[in-house]
């Protein structure tokens, strides 16, 4: 009998990579075109290791009758088939191949981009009509045109690249990666909304997170330059697409190229098929033969590398915890997470650096897994599942933004204290923090004294000492129906400044926050979205 780990292929995967895991000499491989679902459940109790590709689900189900898996690699990006809480739940390892389609995602891009401006699409079903309209195509050149590419990660370097070939005026934006890391690229780097005013063609390239969604809506229509094309090979939402219809009815926007959609496959009633001057392609970014050899190449490069030295490149769930002191520093993990995506999303600005001051017997403990936790954070705001705790070290180097860690003795009868510091460039966020009894509890936000969970959907108001306030407030709430699970107020001084946090138990609409932000007493007014409470 083989004592080599089993690994099943259950989707087609490029045959270099079934290549590189029987090369490595550690598995036996059982590579599959396709696996249906009935099959999957009866063989996967079998298997160490699975590689999928969108074709397959990895859901409780199968979880409960995988007894062996240790890890699931989705060969490609996307892992919306994945219940990556059952994994980390069960213990299986979850891992993405991100890098491999870059370059055939850009180029889908880069394909849209010229449909739209030389009307090809529509040019080419009028002539297998067997019609010949030739005035009816004038289309634009993209030479001196301008491009704003929204998101300057993997994707959109190589997007700014062909840009800037074809001789287009190329604008930049991404505010968390600092503007020295991009100077290389040789663009303009300026904020989103002058690139809505003044680019020729649009393009993103941008995870979906609250701050990306519908980064193009209808309330903001009116700012962009008038006849502007969209591209979305990224992820749907981040274009409104009833906003997209809207902007094409009134003439502000001149095409949309979309490869990508909230629902997939589309649904039959699907607005945007009725428009010539829309491009819609079934999600094929990284449909081509040299990404696909690389993703599979990445993905079993990953697999060898996991059971070889048990380091897990791109995962989406693995903690990087002493099992030992898993029990203690378990409550901590959680709380320097929470703590930092708390700060970030108060923060104004970029991130620039990050303190964190443990005093008390936490430091007995080794303290790594609680940075990761912490950068892990104060990014995920900010790039949405993109991070992870393998990767956020890393996004911190990229993005420049400084992490320090500083042991401090414990008084006598101290409990365990964590001071958490973020800094950015226009401000600075300082919260105190501990695990109780109850769990993590942040204690204290800049010098007001507060004691509050760090979880679920809170609001963080800065209000005026005066009469009135929380009725207004928990008014507006009440005409939403949204119900307050908890609501705290803190200040220093009678009549000076007031902290309020209130704790929701739904996501609290933008019109009720522009009426709270509206009252003469609100100073501010931010919605923020914390892990969810167990």
């Amino acid at each position: 009998m083989s004592d080599k780990l089993k690994i099943l292929i259950a989707d087609n995967l490029a045959e270099e990579g079934v290549k590189i895991l029987e090369d490595s000499g550690l598995f036996e491989v059982d590579a599959r075109k396709k696996t249906p679902r009935e099959e999957l459940l009866e063989i996967i109790k079998d298997y160490d290791g699975l590689i999928i590709r969108s074709a397959s689900q990895v859901n409780e189900e199968v979880l409960e009758k995988a007894a062996k898996l240790k890890v699931v690699i989705r060969a490609g990006v996307g892992v919306d088939n994945i219940d990556i809480p059952a994994c980390s739940n069960k213990g299986v390892v979850v891992m993405n191949a991100p890098a491999g389609n870059s370059i055939s995602t850009a180029e889908q891009a880069i394909a849209l981009m010229f449909s739209l401006a030389r009307k090809t699409h529509v040019a080419d079903a009028s002539v297998k009509r067997a019609a010949w309209e030739k005035s009816k195509f004038t289309g634009t050149q993209l030479t001196g045109k301008t491009i704003g590419v929204i998101g300057l990660g993997r994707i959109g370097k190589e997007v700014v690249s062909r840009a800037k070939g074809l001789q287009m005026k190329v604008l930049g934006f991404d505010p968390f990666i600092p503007k020295e890391a991009l100077e290389y690229l040789q663009i303009d780097l300026v904020e989103v909304n002058q690139i809505l005013q003044e680019a020729d063609f649009i393009s993103v390239h941008t995870p979906l997170t609250d701050q990306t969604r519908g980064l193009i809506r209808k309330e903001n229509l009116n700012q962009l330059k008038k006849g502007v094309r969209l591209i979305n090979c990224a992820r749907g939402g981040i274009y409104d697409e009833d906003a997209l219809a809207e902007g094409m009815d009134n003439g502000i926007i001149g095409g949309v190229g979309l490869d990508v959609f909230i629902q997939e496959p589309l649904p039959e009633d699907f607005k945007l098929r009725e428009y010539d001057q829309a491009v819609l392609t079934p999600h094929l970014g990284a449909s081509t033969e040299e990404a696909q050899l690389e993703v599979a190449k990445e993905t079993a490069s990953s697999m060898v590398e996991f059971f070889k030295s048990g380091v897990a490149t791109n995962s989406l769930n693995f903690p990087t915890l002493d099992p030992k002191q898993m029990d203690s520093l378990s409550p901590w993990f959680s709380l320097s997470e929470s703590v930092g995506s708390f700060a970030a999303q108060v923060l104004k600005g970029a991130p620039e650096s990050i303190n964190l001051d443990f005093e008390g017997k936490i430091n007995e403990f080794n303290l790594k897994p609680l940075q990761v936790a912490a950068a892990k954070g104060v990014l995920s705001p900010i790039y949405g599942e993109e991070v992870n705790l393998v990767n956020a070290p890393l996004l911190l180097e990229e993005k420049d933004i400084k992490l320090q860690v500083n042991k401090k003795e414990q008084s006598e009868n101290s409990d365990s204290i964590l001071t958490f510091t973020l800094t950015g460039s226009e401000d600075k966020v300082k919260i105190k923090a501990a695990v109780t009894v109850s769990g993590p509890v942040i204690l204290a936000i800049d010098s007001f004294s507060v004691e509050v969970k760090p979880i679920g959907t809170m609001l963080y108001i800065k209000n005026q000492d005066v009469p009135k306030v929380v009725a207004e407030l928990t008014r507006q709430l009440g005409e939403e129906n949204v119900n307050i699970a908890s609501l705290q107020l803190a200040r220093k001084e009678k009549g000076g400044d007031v902290l309020t946090l209130i704790q929701v138990d739904e996501k609290v609409s933008d019109t009720v926050l522009e009426k709270m932000q509206g009252y003469e007493f609100v100073n501010l007014v931010k919605q923020l979205s914390l892990a969810e409470s167990k």
